[in-house]
């Protein structure tokens, strides 16, 4: 008996899928293929680390599919693929989780709770969700190595960051500066430029103020300069008055008053006004003339050469006055003030209140002193005009409330002096979509700005800087070793508050070495995995060497700008080369509608109920054949599923079924060397095995996983519609040879879906008993199909079916047209064709 097993019309494919997982977990066949593996040529990914505040979904389904595909085509390969998991432990998204169970309203409730004590729970809480991770992961199909984890709170891991920082210094590519950055008063820190992107903009309604500016100019009585902004707190601490000498201003004489303003925002601003003469006048002649702030808080820095007008390029006539006041809270205005020279100060605290340097406000948020300062404007005669508008506001991608732009020093990465090799680099890189080298990619590269790594916060990476509170003497350190042989003092936990107890004397200059209390940007420690995660250069050096670049990455278009980019940075600024050569980039799924996926609108079927009645490999099956997996976004239904389940794995399912009753009624006896049939479909289905296999290697190996998904699909339907259709009375009697290549084809078939569908290729495997022939408790073991080229005879057969088929297909139509049923026999067929001959298997359309 040849142990065939009969199998239902219908599967029960998430049952299936439990099974098959149960079993690779009791014999351990990752390990087995670990082994099996061993020696082997190595290929080489790299698992992003995943920040584990959250429970999975769909858009962990997609980038945890395609993160498994190609390790899993590789080792079919015959490679060696260490199949690493990563968890991003730190940093803002952790610490914002814990603030919001322990009800904390801003950063210094952490200084109250005690700096320890909270940092333990941030550790705690990165293990909170790691099992069902792990579950769903498992449920999809993923495959990963429990002894080949990596933790970026780890103290080895931290130990690589200090050395690639202290690396940087040496390299003259850190260094401190004092920069108007984008802050959030929630979190009580700055932010880099890709943490500000990837926290978008909303719509928020705000007061603005058109604030008169008088001139200090007797030849000019009762004349005012007017500019507008939108944040009237930073009013007090305007420092200067900006206009573009590209742009025709005016004087508008109006109710016994003259104003400066831009001519084309004279009907905006005056609103229907009556107005008693409208003078033109020059720009240039309004450089350098000095105005009276309404606010005297600050005068003496008149010396300094403030409160006078000035170009900047950035002046617009969009919207405003086509005159923009300049304070030290924004980023444009901070490039003005360092061309010119003029110091900053800073009147706000941490969390975004008014400090003692303007101790009239002292204690008010910035938001809550709006109101209070365009009274103050109303009552000196210096506000023009006030009132309410919707714009947009960038948002702190954690704590989704507004930023703003505040002077802070910082520790900065300067990846401008990199930017030119950054771009270089990004060239040689295969995007998967290509649009994105140059797009998505190039273009944030292109825009790079100096990475302001600083963060004032406390559960993260050490800046490991110390400096002497006598001399100022900066020591950077690179190593654990290096901080004892300094201090005496073993590290033990490398975090706060901790670190920060280490510090030593100076006996020659005297002065003592603290560390500076930030830690580093939680989006360094992702960029470091390439040499962080072997304890690169303490140890591994040969791994390292041999792994690095990565062969292959992934994840969603956002991390353009996150995680590929700062690996990027630190591939180049570190080791003069791109970290990865070859990067697929998904994109999102929507509802139906073309919407996002909300839970509050409920306008998806949960993960859990998919992976239920549906099964994982027809989800992954959708993903890999949608456009997501080209970085574009891709409508996802129910009945999207259902389509898939229909069309492609209930087709293949009773294919196969076909054959085992008949393989399992003749007895047959199978074999895993390819048959040898003259028979015509014989020959065919064998060619369009090897094209399918063509197609499956020259797309995988291009990484573009969805034009091999795509392959599968007209191959099952040809092996359906049409071999086993036209072969059913051979394989009815026992034919041997339509059996053996039938059963061939299925082999062959399943380890072609594989690395797309681990489970439905299992059970084929399964079912067929090719373990019993090969050897192998797993297709996952075994070698994938030969690229082979078509031999001119597959070529020609091909060609000929495909005319055969097409006549057949026309045939049918032409009898429906005319009302002739199937079964009623033609006594002639005439085929006309345009070209001078056509040939067709004459016995295939009779």
């Amino acid at each position: 008996m040849n142990g065939f097993k009969e199998i239902q019309s219908t599967a029960n494919f998430a049952g299936l899928e439990k099974e098959h997982t149960d079993r690779w977990e009791k014999l351990g066949v990752v390990e087995m293929l670990k082994k099996a593996r061993s020696g082997c040529e190595e290929k080489v990914y790299y698992d992003g680390p995943i920040t584990a505040n959250n429970m999975p979904h769909y858009g962990h389904a997609i980038t945890w599919t395609l993160k498994d595909i190609i390790p899993r085509y590789w080792s079919m390969r015959g490679y060696f693929v260490s199949r690493n998991m990563g968890w991003d432990c730190q940093g803002i998204p952790v610490e914002w989780e814990v603030e919001k169970e322990l009800g904390f309203k801003d950063k210094r409730d952490i200084e109250k709770f005690g700096v320890a004590k909270f940092n333990e729970l941030c550790k705690k809480s990165v293990f909170r969700y790691r099992d069902s991770i792990f579950q769903y992961e498992r449920q999809l199909g993923r495959w990963f190595d429990n002894a080949d984890m990596y933790y970026t709170m780890d103290k080895n891991y931290i130990e690589s960051m200090w050395w690639s920082l202290k690396v940087l210094y040496e390299k003259g590519l850190l260094y401190e500066g004092h920069k108007v950055v984008a802050y959030s008063t929630r979190a009580g820190t700055p932010l880099s430029t890709h943490e500000v992107k990837d926290g978008g903009y909303l719509e928020m309604e705000d007061p603005y103020v058109i604030v008169k500016f008088k001139l200090n100019d007797l030849k000019h009585p009762d004349t005012y300069f007017l500019a507008w902004t939108t944040t009237p707190w930073t009013i007090p601490g305007n420092l200067l008055l900006a206009l573009s000498s590209k742009i025709k201003y005016v004087k508008v004489t109006c109710g016994g008053e003259r104003y400066i303003i831009a001519k084309d925002c004279v009907d905006a601003v005056f609103k229907g006004k009556a107005c008693d003469g409208v003078e033109d006048i020059p720009a240039k002649s309004l450089l350098n003339m000095e105005y009276q702030q309404p606010f005297d808080f600050f005068e003496k820095k008149r010396s300094e050469g403030c409160f006078k007008v000035v170009e900047a390029a950035h002046i617009t006539t969009d919207e405003g006055t086509g005159i923009v006041h300049l304070a030290p809270y924004g980023a444009e205005d901070f490039d003005v003030f360092m061309t010119l020279g003029i110091p900053l100060f800073d009147y706000l605290d941490e969390t975004g209140n008014f400090n003692q340097v303007l101790p009239k406000y002292a204690g008010l948020f910035y938001k809550d002193a709006n109101q209070k300062i365009i009274a103050d404007l109303k009552e000196s005669d210096a506000l023009f005009d006030t009132g309410t508008l919707l714009h947009r506001m960038p948002m702190c991608y954690r704590t989704k409330t507004p930023l703003i732009y505040k002077p802070i020093k910082s520790w900065y990465l300067a990846v401008t002096k990199i930017k030119a090799k950054m771009i270089k680099e990004n060239r040689r890189i295969n995007w998967v979509p290509q649009h994105v080298r140059d797009g998505n990619s190039g273009q944030w590269i292109e825009n790079a700005k100096d990475w302001s790594l600083s963060r004032q916060r406390y559960w993260g990476t050490p800046l490991p800087i110390w400096i002497n509170d006598a001399t100022g003497e900066i020591k950077f350190i690179g190593s654990f070793a290096q901080l004892k042989d300094l201090s005496g003092v073993a590290v033990v936990d490398p975090h706060k508050p901790f670190v920060d107890e280490i510090t030593w004397k100076d006996e020659k200059y005297g002065g003592t070495f603290r560390r500076i209390p930030d830690v580093i940007d939680v989006w360094y420690d992702s960029g470091s995995v390439p040499f962080a995660k072997l304890h690169y250069p303490f140890e591994n050096k040969d791994v390292f060497e041999k792994r690095f670049p990565a062969d292959y990455i992934s994840e969603g278009m956002d991390q353009t700008h996150l995680w590929f980019y700062t690996m990027h940075v630190l591939g180049v600024a570190l080791f003069d080369r791109i970290p990865f050569e070859n990067v697929v980039v998904n994109g999102m799924m929507l509802d139906k509608n073309g919407d996002k996926l909300s839970k509050s609108k409920g306008n998806f079927l949960p993960m859990d109920t998919v992976l239920e009645q549906y099964g994982a490999d027809v989800l992954r099956y959708f993903i890999t054949t949608s456009p997501i997996v080209q970085g574009e976004f891709a409508r996802f239904y129910e009945d999207a599923l259902a389509t898939v389940r229909k069309e492609f794995f209930l087709l293949v399912w009773n294919s196969l079924k076909y054959f085992l009753t008949y393989a399992k009624l003749h007895n047959y006896a199978p074999s895993l060397a390819q048959p040898t049939s003259p028979a015509v479909l014989d020959v065919w289905i064998l060619a369009r095995l090897q094209e399918t296999i063509n197609a499956m290697c020259e797309n995988l190996d291009k990484y573009l996983i969805m034009n091999a998904a795509k392959a599968l699909a007209p191959f099952a339907a040809d092996l359906s519609t049409w071999y086993i259709r036209r072969s059913r009375e051979r394989l009815k009697l026992g034919d041997l040879a339509a059996l053996g290549v039938l059963y061939y084809s299925f082999v062959i078939f399943s380890k072609l879906m594989a690395p797309i569908l681990p489970f439905l290729s299992e059970t084929f495997y399964s079912l067929l008993n090719v373990n019993q022939l090969s050897g192998l408790d797993s297709v996952h073991l075994d070698l994938y199909p030969e690229r082979i080229k078509l031999t001119a005879a597959q070529e020609e057969v091909l060609k000929v079916m495909t005319n055969t088929r097409r006549v057949v297909s026309l045939a049918l139509s032409v009898r429906d047209t005319a009302g002739i049923g199937v079964r009623q026999p033609l006594e002639t067929l005439f085929v006309l064709s345009k070209k001078e001959q056509i040939r067709i298997y004459d016995e295939l359309v009779k």
